[in-house]
């Protein structure tokens, strides 16, 4: 076993939040795509011809605590790089539909890390997200969401675990657990919370601490663009001083509306609508940034933060050079153009059906309004003066609570407090 953690102790950052592409896409492409403050990264393809990994199902309990009605949790196995004695690993998936082949492909990281280890690979749908839903479940019905929260999902995982070793007559248990994102940090706070049950686990950039108002998000972004290059980092700010500018004018916004190819007319926009074209515009540097040369897709070589740099300091001008890198979004998700109507993303928010990608976003934001928060604000003055105009505060976030489902928004308190999860 000492091999094992002679790899994990120079791994370094797994990219395993898993979003699964659904054919059925009821909402328009900013919530299947442009999915503010929802982290889970793109799957990779599955191997040709090849299905390794047959789907099934674990009973749990909707409440974990009382009992009550059953809940099918989805999850997958694949023994073929098991050897005699060899641990157990099992990936969690984060806020959204899982994809099998997390456990098909074996030039992933951690299915490299398998093979050298001998190990049994797992990977469990989060509750409440894809296929993991109540047993009387229908698709098209609203889920009831009192019981999604990280607790509920931790004694999910160490209920599977349990049954896996009597099922599996596991005389020797080693689960090592893995997660990237709120699924790295849920894979941590299992194994702070059931030594006995989790041997170890690799949570990857995860935010173990939650905070409500994460306006050190896009401090990170800017930063990182910086170090990369300077004149980048300095071209977008410009060019977000100059979008500012144009959006306070009639023609100004009608200028922004043609160059930015955005679907909806913006003669006349209230504050909201204002911050969703600014979260829309600023998304595609957050998620270049954050995911630049991951080993999955087109992140791993094409989009990147060279190839974003190479894009904004190749254009014409600063403004031009934000056009350009939304045209290439645009581009990459398949979108004719920016969808900015923040009242229909309201509603299409508030309709949300459970077992598809609109479900799935409904529930994630769910959770950031009830449990964690994770909101990207601009309230920093250091983003104010970096992304000049950028008006994206915390209130924007919290009214949406509001208005989509939740009584109760997330305190303000949760930012200076230890909320550190399951409990």
């Amino acid at each position: 076993m000492k091999s094992v953690f002679a790899v994990l102790a120079i791994l370094t950052v797994l990219c395993v939040a898993i979003g699964d592409a659904n054919p059925l896409k009821p909402l328009k492409l900013y919530l299947s795509q442009r999915r503010p403050g929802r982290d889970a990264c793109p799957d990779p393809d599955h191997p040709v011809g090849i299905n390794l990994a047959q789907e099934q199902y674990f009973v749990q309990f909707v409440d974990q605590v009382g009992k009550t009605e059953p809940l099918q949790q989805r999850f997958w196995q694949n023994d073929q790089w098991y050897k005699p004695g060899g641990p157990q690993f099992l990936m969690l998936a984060g806020e959204a539909t899982a994809s099998s082949a997390w456990v098909e492909r074996d030039d992933l990281e951690w299915t490299s890390l398998a093979k050298e280890v001998g190990a049994r690979v797992f990977l469990l749908e989060h509750r409440f997200y894809g296929k993991s839903q109540p047993s009387n479940f229908f698709p098209g019905l609203f889920t009831p969401f009192d019981y999604l929260n990280s607790q509920q999902a931790a004694a999910d995982v160490v209920a599977f675990i349990t049954g896996q070793n009597g099922n599996l007559n596991i005389t020797n248990p080693r689960w090592i657990l893995f997660g990237g994102s709120y699924a790295g940090a849920l894979a941590a706070w299992i194994r702070e919370k059931h030594p006995d049950s989790v041997y170890a686990a690799v949570a990857s950039s995860a935010p173990v601490q939650a905070v409500v108002n994460f306006k050190s998000y896009l401090e990170g972004v800017y930063n990182v663009l910086h170090s990369y290059d300077p004149k980048c980092a300095e071209s977008v700010r410009k060019g977000f001083y100059d979008f500012n500018r144009l959006l306070q004018t009639p023609l100004g916004r009608m200028s922004l509306q043609s160059t930015f190819r955005l679907c909806n007319d913006i003669t006349n926009i209230d504050n909201n609508t204002q911050s969703f074209i600014y979260q829309a515009i600023l998304e595609g540097y957050e998620r270049v940034v954050q995911f630049s040369e991951i080993n999955v897709g087109d992140y791993a070589t094409k989009l990147t933060i060279p190839e974003l740099c190479k894009r904004q300091l190749g254009a014409d001008s600063d403004l031009d050079g934000l056009v350009s890198i939304n045209n290439w979004m645009l581009f990459e998700d398949f979108e004719s153009c920016l969808d900015t109507d923040y009242h229909q993303y309201i509603l299409d928010l508030q309709n949300g059906y459970a077992g598809r990608d609109d479900g799935d976003y409904r529930a994630w934001f769910y959770q950031q309004c009830n449990e964690f928060g994770f909101f990207r604000s601009t309230d920093s003055d250091f983003v104010s003066n970096q992304f000049p105009g950028a008006d994206v505060p915390i209130d924007y976030y919290l009214q949406q609570c509001q208005l989509v489902m939740v009584p109760y928004p997330p305190s303000e308190d949760r930012n200076h407090g230890n909320r550190r999860g399951p409990r």
